[in-house]
């Protein structure tokens, strides 16, 4: 029989599990939200490393971020686990010890990938939700496009293109890395050119004598100027509207980011389920051993 110590510290530590769990979960959440819109700590974190390491590294962010903001939790439950250890030790079974922390790493791991098959999902389905390819296709000439909402799906744009103020935007996910420029689309009223409210990608062509091509007819959405970008021009003192249209060439060019970081979180939620599967299956080769060794 456990006392009721043990009880009250088996409490202690399923309770601790949980809250660092739901804990985990929520930042996880929050970080990909902010590193998808470009705002936040991440926001920080991502111009000080673009400063230092030339370079952006996402996934890494967030995790440390999780960790940073998780710290006092996980150490709590760290002195928990090792109290409640000793103490297993002291009035239990090895075994059974042993099989119990095998059980509860698994429900770890499901909870886990669960939890990141969910993200993927989420991901998905706001992919889906983007605007695509499709009739009618609007016609938006930046002169009388000064409306308060411009409608967002198959258009075409009419107006002219700063290459003056052409951005370079690349992107690494996986093994998968692509390339995009992107330049605004500018307006004069009165002789004063108006805050970029519309952006179009910009093809690199080396048969033409520029190297680049504005793409003026394709699909366009708001809001989805990559964070990386928006901010770059606000750091240079571009005039630039909040929340700025921009022309993708096409849907598969719009929704690149969100497949992708929907493929990352699958393979998390592979990798954990993998890791599911491997601990049960070494725990019933365990309690197999030790029924035949009790039989």
């Amino acid at each position: 029989m456990m006392s009721e110590s043990h009880e009250e510290l088996n409490r202690q530590k399923r309770t601790a599990s949980i809250v660092s769990a739901l804990w985990l979960t929520l930042l996880g959440g929050l970080f990909v939200w902010q590193a998808t819109q470009y705002r936040g700590v991440v926001e920080l974190l991502a111009e000080w490393q673009y400063r230092v390491l030339d370079q952006y590294y996402p996934g890494i962010t967030i995790a440390l971020l999780c960790l940073f903001f998780s710290f006092p939790l996980l150490v709590m439950l760290l002195i928990l686990w090792r109290r409640w250890r000793r103490k297993n030790e002291a009035v239990g079974d090895p075994v059974a010890v042993m099989i119990g922390a095998s059980r509860r790493l698994q429900r770890l791991c499901t909870f886990l990938a669960l939890t990141a098959g969910g993200v993927a999902v989420v991901v998905f389905l706001l992919a889906r939700m983007l605007p695509s390819e499709g009739m009618p296709v609007h016609l938006i000439d930046v002169r009388s496009a000064q409306a308060a909402v411009i409608p967002e799906g198959s258009a075409s744009v009419v107006g002219p293109v700063d290459m003056s103020a052409l951005v370079r935007f690349e992107e690494k996910v996986l093994l998968f890395h692509r390339r995009l420029y992107f330049a605004p689309v500018r307006y004069r009223l009165h002789g004063k050119a108006l805050p970029a409210r519309i952006f179009v990608q910009v093809e690199e062509r080396a048969d033409l004598p520029k190297h680049f091509l504005p793409v003026m007819s394709g699909v366009i959405a708001r809001g989805v100027l990559p964070g990386d970008v928006d901010q770059l021009y606000r750091n240079i003192r571009y005039p630039v509207v909040e929340r700025p249209y921009l022309l993708y060439k096409d849907s598969d060019t719009l929704r690149w980011r969100y497949h992708m970081l929907c493929a990352q979180m699958g393979v998390i939620a592979l990798l954990f389920a993998l890791g599911g599967w491997r601990e049960a299956r070494r725990r019933r080769r365990v309690e197999k051993r030790v029924a035949e060794m009790a039989g």
